[in-house]
């Protein structure tokens, strides 16, 4: 099977160099994570923000970023390249949790896909295994129960470097606590929240399933922040009232997820 890259809204072939490059880092990313864990961990004791600033931004050119989606769009993505016959998708272990050795909720969720299946596969051989669409959109759904964000992950900040569907959480997940501290590390998606708060019953759901302190409760009922609204979803799928939804976001400039590969193979 060929290896594939996004690029002009179609997949073309990945050349064997991008999957080597890929793979090497792969194999090295538990290190990378807990060292840069570590350097993280020190400025925010020092309370050093601009120098992590800094140097979030400066690693974000070459170390993966991600950018926020919601599981319907994360679907829509598994089925067009379904669709395109192109599938490629392996499945392994957060590598979060494994390189700080903590442990959470479900820990086979980190999706590899196109040229990132091969070259999660080169690397770690033991640990990622063929995924077939049905089975990928089966976890997606259960860790979307369990209030994971999905997140499409690339290299060099380009789409045509994305390599990795994660299943996001806030507590363990490095780019998510490091973007918490420095930012420029995961960007909002094509979506954002609407809410009817005449339809909110109060539950509080909202802001349990948050990780981005978007919502609070006011008097009694919901209100949201869209400034700190990245566009997951996850409040939608659990609100008791059905008082929101996802809309298109203003402005949405595509990142990395491929709305024109996934609209073009839903025509």
């Amino acid at each position: 099977m060929a290896h594939h890259k996004v690029k002009n809204g179609k997949l073309v072939p990945a050349g064997r160099f991008q999957v080597l490059v890929d793979s090497f880092y792969v194999k090295n990313e538990p290190t990378i994570i807990r060292v840069l864990d570590g350097i993280t961990r020190f400025f925010v004791k020092l309370r050093a923000k601009p120098v992590l600033m800094v140097l979030s931004r400066l690693m974000g050119f070459v170390l993966p970023t991600g950018e926020v989606v919601t599981t319907d769009r994360a679907l829509s993505f598994i089925d067009a390249i379904s669709v395109l016959d192109k599938t490629e998708i392996t499945v392994g272990p957060c590598m979060c949790q494994k390189a700080l050795n903590k442990r959470s909720g479900t820990y086979i969720k980190d999706l590899a896909i196109l040229h990132g299946a091969e070259s999660h596969k080169m690397a770690c051989p033991e640990e990622y295994k063929d995924f077939s669409p049905d089975e990928a959109k089966r976890l997606m759904r259960q860790c979307e129960k369990e209030g994971l964000v999905p997140t499409f992950y690339s290299c060099l900040r380009s789409g045509g470097w994305m390599y990795a569907i994660c299943n996001c959480e806030s507590k363990i997940c490095f780019p998510f606590r490091a973007h918490k501290s420095a930012g420029a590390v995961i960007y909002s998606g094509p979506d954002v929240v609407t809410l009817n708060r005449e339809q909110c019953t109060g539950c509080g759901t909202c802001v349990e399933r948050c990780h981005f302190d978007a919502n609070a409760l006011v008097d009694g009922a919901s209100e949201v922040n869209l400034t700190k609204c990245y566009g997951c979803g996850l409040c939608v799928s659990t609100c008791a009232g059905q008082a929101r939804n996802m809309v298109a976001r203003k402005g949405y400039s595509p990142r990395y997820y491929p709305t024109d590969l996934v609209d073009g193979a839903s025509a």
